[in-house]
């Protein structure tokens, strides 16, 4: 897939999985995003208190040191309108503590489907892709 974006939308994923969490890097910096990586709650939070705020989170549900969905809400303080993206090997218990209207998250199972990944990022950043 070859994504032509506006302007290079910077995408923080984590996951505690190292080698998962730089494939998902690599991967969508080929599809034109910008990313950083991370392997840790806390580390996640921590680079989120500082800019550039990414457009966009791809966090496992389960990390060390504070969960996803810790993470998901910190990064929505800092920028509203961030899309989310929950990856977990249990979606319903996800799903069940993110039913709020206020909390729009895109929940999405283990094993990721990265396809599915891009399509959602893509309609979520309002980007111009070519598939």
């Amino acid at each position: 897939m070859d994504a032509k974006l506006d302007s290079r939308s910077l995408v923080l994923v984590v996951d505690d999985d190292a080698r998962s969490a730089s494939l998902v890097g690599r991967l969508l910096r080929a599809d034109g995003y910008d990313t950083e990586v991370t392997t840790d709650g806390a580390a996640a939070l921590a680079r989120l208190t500082r800019g550039p705020v990414p457009h966009a989170l791809v966090t496992d549900f389960h990390l060390r040191h504070a969960d996803g969905l810790a993470v998901s809400r910190y990064a929505r303080s800092r920028r509203a309108e961030m899309a989310v993206f929950m990856v977990t090997g249990h979606p319903h218990a996800v799903r069940a503590a993110v039913e709020l209207p206020d909390e729009p998250i895109h929940v999405l199972t283990k094993p990721l489907d990265y396809p599915d990944l891009l399509r959602r990022l893509i309609a979520a950043l309002g980007a111009n892709v070519e598939v």
